[in-house]
């Protein structure tokens, strides 16, 4: 009857010493997808701290080949799906509180590198009766889990550009904000909530101010009144890619609403906040190709800064910009603040620039030729 149980089974005795396994543990063992490589008369603990020890090298080999997938980030995704040392070491922790009768029970989830891509199972344990030992129970619940990561990315990508929706930069910005947090999204992250967006993991706030970029493009009804909107859909999907291209790798690029992007800054440096700002301003030099249709856009731009003194950092008037658009580049200092102020504080600058280019455009045109 054990033998025949659909799920991985350990029993494990008093001290820890592995007694029996199920063939199906044996049969995952064998295709080595078991959650531990262990046998009869082998320590539980030891294998955990095994384990925990061979994730952690192979972490940081992964780190040193690629920086920015190297440390974990808190909001939209589980830790343990891009830190598998933690859960295994919970493991170990649980497994020593029950050997030493100082818990009954215990469950964690935990994530698993496996030959057909990742795996999650649900790992449950439970003392036997009298005390006698302990029963280790393994479920595969990687279908379940991928269908919550499904709704999770749903939930924070628009599906229009393939990046990080308005819900999604709220999180991301709070956690930046946060003081003494992190700032955190590492590019693992990032691809997930981002297609087009990638970052490492930014200085917190006390390291460096906080920018938000806020991109409004002009005149951009006309392409859907003119078009129709799948080519003004179309036409949001190539943008992003254009303003994506500019972007360094700690920056996060998000849709706000309608045809209003956000740009999360690596760095609140005002002079690196500047230059990104002119270069999303170029990015738009060029027409864009929209089914059949050669489009020319640009787009005004507000920055809001968290901690830096007000400025202007392009330096230059709104109206001496190329070809006369409206790039609004201002900045503004903010205290930390609630992430859509500091949004609000953005668009608010590129707001004003028009209203002063519109009235630089009035007094011109009222002086004559």
């Amino acid at each position: 009857m054990f033998d025949s149980l659909p799920s991985p089974v350990a029993v494990l005795g008093p001290d820890g010493t592995v007694v029996r396994l199920n063939e199906a543990w044996r049969r995952s063992a064998a295709t080595g997808v078991a959650l531990l490589p262990v046998r009869p008369g082998m320590s539980w603990l030891a294998a955990c701290d095994h384990a925990a020890e061979a994730a952690a090298a192979a972490r940081s080999a992964g780190a040193s080949a690629d920086p920015a997938r190297s440390s974990p980030a808190a909001g939209l995704t589980d830790l343990a799906a891009i830190d598998p040392v933690t859960p295994v070491r919970t493991l170990a922790f649980l497994s020593r509180q029950m050997i030493d009768r100082r818990r009954t029970r215990a469950r964690i989830e935990l994530p698993q590198s496996a030959p057909r891509g990742h795996r999650w199972l649900d790992v449950r344990l439970s003392t036997l009766m009298r005390g006698d030992g302990l029963i280790v129970v393994v479920e595969d619940v990687t279908e379940r889990r991928q269908r919550e990561e499904d709704l999770r990315r749903q939930a924070t990508t628009d599906p229009i550009t393939g990046m990080a929706n308005r819900t999604a930069l709220r999180a991301l910005l709070a956690a930046r904000l946060t003081p003494g947090g992190s700032g955190a999204l590492d590019a693992t992250r990032a691809r997930a909530v981002s297609a087009a967006s990638s970052a490492r993991t930014p200085p917190s706030p006390e390291q460096a101010g906080t920018a938000v970029l806020f991109l409004d493009l002009d005149a951009f009804r006309r392409i859907n009144n003119s078009f129709g909107y799948p080519t003004g859909d179309a036409a949001l999907h190539a943008v992003a890619r254009r303003f994506s291209s500019v972007l360094g790798p700690a920056d996060i690029l998000g849709r706000w609403d309608g045809d209003e992007f956000v740009v999360l800054v690596g760095s609140g440096d005002a002079p690196d906040v500047a230059d990104l700002a002119e270069r999303l301003v170029a990015a738009l030099d060029e027409p864009l190709d929209v089914h059949g249709h050669r489009l020319r856009l640009s787009v005004s731009v507000g920055v809001a800064l968290v901690g830096a003194a007000p400025s202007n950092p392009s330096n230059k008037p709104p109206d001496q910009h190329k070809r006369g658009r409206q790039p609004g580049i201002q900045a503004t200092g903010a205290p930390a603040e609630e992430g859509d102020a500091l949004v609000a504080r953005a668009g608010a600058e590129v707001t004003r620039a028009r209203s002063r280019l519109r009235a630089g455009h009035d007094r011109r045109s009222r002086s004559g030729p």
